[in-house]
């Protein structure tokens, strides 16, 4: 249901998201290899949330919701990904970019509600449209929705699946959003820099190397690396069903500045990034549950390499399987310099797509997990930036799940007000309360690291912090059935 809003003019009360359409089909091209997975992914799947990319933003200041979704869509007519649909050929997936898109803006009103309850409203909807799934032939694959909570504060729901996607392109998105929302306010025509190719030229550029054959010394490498990978998952709380489920919830927590502060001077001391560091916590911590010594985690890179992609919405990220030998009881400086080994060695690497070295491997497919990694970890800075424009300040708020793609996402996330330490957890293996300790032990762990690198990792301390209390819409596992 729409709650419409009689301040916004005389458009339409209610508008639906199949207002949003899309023109006739201009031109073909032929998909990149992680485009082609996550398609083969939607078949099997199909409609997944899982696969959406979903963001929030806080705008306060007058906002003209017209204005705004005019300029939502003169960024989907600059970029050629937000027009784009995926149809079969032979067995194979085409991208179809189409002439023109038309997308809606619809907007609910919640500033009739007293304040807990529009506070519940606003989660609910949040969820809803970061769960509501896309359909690959149909498009449009990017969809708005504008909550009014009060007078002078929205909220903007952006959710774009993520064959079109990823997260540098949501920045680029309301980067551009705002500029021309900017022009269109003060009645100028929208005046972005052109850009110098499209995601096509991109595509093209892709399926030329693998025509090639220029990535064998990679494929070789992959193999020899992830030969006889073993299962690395934490125990779970509930039996894990015979195919995977997706159910998903995001525990996160806003990392103490003196704390963040002393891990970024340890790793400059170190000769290494805070990444690094991070991610040799928490492989000590995977290593600690789980009680083996060969630990893989799966960690996002981008590949935006060339100026001229920087500017493009589309998705260029690649995962990169990171395996490091823990044994031996090394201490954490050693531990580290094995962790920063791995990573150089995937960086170099990272040409293959993973769908590439899910081939090369050719590990054993078990339906109820995730191939090859059931743990993710990113590291990034935020690729939404709190930004100005027309009187108004747009703000990124804190993400919900629209669905888990591996059993644990850990990630940390740099944003305006400090480092962002943050657990996405299938709900249909862990109760909140585990992964909440979980995230304890962890910041636990990043407190002791910087004093007391000498030490062997069976001498570090893993007791849980004080948990902050849960948030009020942690969820309760759903049923299925198994």
């Amino acid at each position: 249901m729409i709650i419409s809003t009689t301040s916004l003019g005389p458009a339409p009360a209610e508008r639906s998201q199949s207002d949003s359409r899309l023109g006739p089909v201009e031109y073909h091209f032929p998909c990149t290899p992680a485009q082609q997975s996550l398609w083969f992914a939607d078949r099997l799947s199909t409609g997944n949330p899982a696969f959406n990319v979903a963001v929030r933003l806080r705008i306060q200041g007058p906002l003209n919701p017209y204005v705004l979704e005019r300029a939502i869509n003169v960024v989907a007519e600059r970029h050629e990904t937000l027009r784009t649909t995926f149809l079969p050929v032979e067995g194979e997936p085409v991208q179809a970019v189409h002439k023109a898109a038309s997308i809606a803006l619809p907007c609910d009103d919640l500033s009739g509600f007293d304040e807990r309850e529009r506070h519940l409203q606003e989660e609910l909807r949040t969820m809803r449209e970061a769960q509501t799934p896309f359909d690959l032939r149909a498009g449009p694959l990017l969809r708005v929705r504008l909550l009014r909570l009060v007078a002078n504060e929205h909220v903007l729901l952006l959710t774009m699946h993520h064959i079109i996607s990823d997260g540098w392109s949501i920045g680029v998105f309301s980067k551009e959003a705002g500029q021309a929302y900017a022009d269109l306010a003060e009645g100028r025509s929208p005046n972005l820099p052109a850009l110098s190719i499209q995601y096509a030229d991109y595509a093209v550029w892709r399926r030329d190397c693998a025509a090639a054959d220029l990535l064998e010394s990679d494929r070789s490498y992959w193999r020899r690396k992830l030969a006889r990978l073993p299962v690395c998952e934490l125990p779970a709380d509930f039996p894990r069903p015979r195919r995977r489920t997706y159910n998903a919830y995001i525990l996160s927590e806003l990392l103490p500045v003196d704390l963040t502060d002393e891990l970024m001077r340890f790793a400059a001391a170190h000769h290494c990034t805070m990444h690094t560091v991070c991610l040799a916590a928490l492989k000590m911590l995977i290593a600690r549950h789980t009680r083996q010594t060969d630990v893989h985690v799966g960690s996002l890179v981008a590949g935006r390499d060339r100026a001229e992609i920087e500017p493009l919405i589309g998705l260029f990220v690649n995962t990169l399987v990171l395996r490091t030998n823990l044994s031996g009881d090394p201490r954490f400086g050693e531990l580290l310099l094995r962790v920063r080994n791995t990573l150089d060695e995937a960086l170099e690497h990272r040409a293959l797509h993973f769908q590439g070295v899910v081939e090369a491997v050719r590990p054993a497919r078990d339906p109820s997990r995730p191939v090859l990694c059931s743990i993710s970890f990113i590291y990034q800075r935020d690729f939404v930036k709190p930004i100005e424009f027309a009187g108004l300040a747009m703000t990124p708020m804190p993400s919900v799940s629209p669905g888990a793609i591996y059993d644990l996402n850990f990630f940390m996330v740099r944003r305006s007000d400090g480092w962002r330490l943050s657990c996405e957890y299938n709900t249909d293996l862990y109760e909140p309360e585990t992964i909440s300790r979980l995230l304890a032990e962890l910041r636990g762990l990043f407190r002791q690291i910087p004093f007391h690198p000498e030490q062997h990792l069976s001498q570090f301390r893993y007791a849980a912090d004080a948990c902050e209390p849960l948030p009020e819409f942690v969820p309760r596992r759903k049923s299925h059935s198994s």
